[in-house]
């Protein structure tokens, strides 16, 4: 008979343990607040709006380049997938090579500009994904679009870009609506 009363017990406790809080067997849907967007987040987004200005520039004119520069950590790593192949640039080459571009006369203006996107941030690390438009020499035409995935962190009170990684929409790889904005 204990035997019996134990094993009762064990069922019970089984079945109970397996039962769903809502005896309706759903699960409560998440409920999300729209709220207004923290002074990090304001900071972080505006960090990577700064670091589209500073390598946008009008026919006639050049880049800062030094003020380029203060918008990454020293050692930030710049990588793409423009071409299908992962490209790799330290901050210092890609300002070398933008440079070249520019001084050599193959570009002569260049505009790039959000679209829209998401910032996540812990202490003093923070990431933005962050949709794009490219316009060259001056065209008022998107001449490519993509998303640029921003790594940032805090360092003295301000927040660095410490790398970027990013890829271009192509055909069968468009840029998903949630990142741009309504």
């Amino acid at each position: 008979m204990k035997n019996l009363t134990f094993a009762s017990f064990l069922l019970l406790l089984s079945f109970i343990a397996c039962t769903p809080a809502d005896p309706s067997g759903m699960e409560a849907a998440p409920t999300t607040i729209d709220s207004p967007a923290s002074e990090t987040e304001k900071a972080i987004t505006q960090a990577v709006l700064n670091a589209y200005a500073a390598i946008s520039f009008p026919k006639g004119e050049t880049p800062d380049y030094d003020a380029l520069r203060a918008i990454f950590t020293e050692d930030a790593v710049l990588q793409n997938y423009r071409n299908d192949t992962l490209e790799s640039f330290s901050i210092n080459d890609f300002v070398t090579g933008f440079k070249a571009g520019i001084d050599s006369g193959e570009m002569t203006a260049f505009q790039e500009e959000e679209l829209g996107g998401k910032t996540e941030y812990f202490g003093k690390i923070g990431h933005r994904i962050s949709a794009y438009a490219s316009y060259f020499e001056g065209s008022s035409e998107i001449g490519e679009k993509g998303v640029n995935s921003f790594q940032l962190l805090k360092e003295n009170g301000q927040w660095l870009v410490s790398a970027i990684i990013w890829d271009v929409e192509k055909e069968g790889q468009a840029i998903p609506e949630k990142y741009i904005k309504k």
